[in-house]
This record gives C-alpha cells, structure tokens and sequence, in this order.
C-alpha cells in the first residue's frame, strides 16, 4: 500500500462521538491497512461500518501517492510546449484570414443589393404582362369549378369595358370570374341563343346587382 492518505473532516466528525476504546480500534485499524497493507480483523460491526466507508478514500490517496512516486523516477511532470518560435506571425494569420471573410463578405452583400434592386423590375413586367383570356380558357375555368357563370357574357361584359375593374386595369381574370358567381343575375343561360352580352346590361353596376 501506500505511506499516506487523506482523512477528510466529515470522517473525522464522524469518528469522533465514540469512545475513547472504541475511537483507538478504529484509528488503529486505519494505519494498519494504510500503512502496512493489512486488512482489519475482529472488528465489530458497528467500527467495521466506518471502515468500509473509509477505504475507498483510503485506497485512492494511496494510488495517487504511488503515481506521483512514479512520475517523480520519470523526471516529474512532461514540460509544457513550448511557445510558438514566432508569435507575431501566428498572430498575423487569424487576422488575415478575418480580412478575407470581411472581403467576401463585403461582397454578398452588394449582390444581395444588386438582386433587390433587379426585383422590382421584374415584377411590374409581369403585373403589366395581363392578356384577356380567350372563350375556352374562361368556358374551361367554369367548368372546372362547376360555376355558373356564363362564358361568352363574361367576355363580352369585360371586353366593352376595357378589361378594367373600376378604374384599373384587370390583373387576374379568374379573380373577376368566381367574383361573378357571387351575383344572382350572372346566370348561365339554358341555350347559347339565349347568352347575354354587354348590351344586356345598362352599367356595371346593373351587372353585380343581386
């Protein structure tokens, strides 16, 4: 075993209430297995109790005197490294690293302006890009919602107007088309004889009335 170990003040508040008999046959035992490397015998159970919880304690502040003991035959403790031969240059090198990151940074910032500047423009090409639809592509679009709305009169109402809702210009077709279905007099006629067309109406407003 080793020639030492570490007695921490909660054992020792522990230990100190017994008696005086009792006390010595313990601290004996103790010295015993840490010192001498002999287990205790005949304990009773109540001091055998305290050394059980002591002999773990016991048992590391031994293996750590025996490797200190070690490395001391090795020369002590391995030297620490040693500094770079050149501090100023592994100092400069972060540094420009950091200044080409800002560069490139610098960088994605004047194409993420050059992009947002773009943007707009694009986007007004297609609001102004509205091309009124033909018969098929609105006959199709009534079909597919199972509306009632008639075609040829939606043409016919929207074409004599300019294609205009109010005083702008229409944008979306399909918009004005299910907004059609919400009027009653927007009826699909029974025959196409009997289809209405802008002439049937007096105003825009005769045509959205309920």
């Amino acid at each position: 075993m080793g020639y030492g170990f570490m007695m921490l003040p909660s054992y020792y508040e522990a230990i100190r209430p017994l008696p005086d008999d009792q006390r010595l046959a313990l601290y004996d035992a103790i010295m015993d297995y840490a010192f001498q490397g002999v287990d205790p015998v005949d304990l009773p159970p109540i001091l055998n109790g305290y050394f059980v919880l002591l002999r773990p304690n016991i048992d590391s502040s031994s293996s750590r005197y025996a490797a200190s003991v070690e490395n001391g035959k090795k020369g002590g403790r391995p030297p620490k490294p040693k500094p770079s031969e050149n501090p100023a240059k592994t100092q400069a090198e972060p540094s420009e690293n950091q200044e080409k990151e800002k560069e490139k940074e610098k960088e994605r910032e004047k194409e993420t302006e050059r992009e947002s500047i773009a943007a707009p423009a694009c986007g007004k090409k297609k609001r102004q890009s509205f091309a009124p639809p033909t018969l098929e592509e609105v006959a199709a679009y009534v079909q597919e919602r199972g509306s009632n709305v008639d075609p040829q009169g939606f043409i016919d109402f929207y074409a004599a107007k300019g294609w205009m809702v109010g005083k702008s210009k229409m944008v979306d077709w399909k918009a004005a088309c299910r907004n059609a279905e919400k009027w009653e007099r927007w009826q699909r006629p029974s025959t196409r004889n009997d289809v209405r067309t802008a002439s049937d109406y007096e105003s825009g407003d005769d045509f959205f009335a309920r």
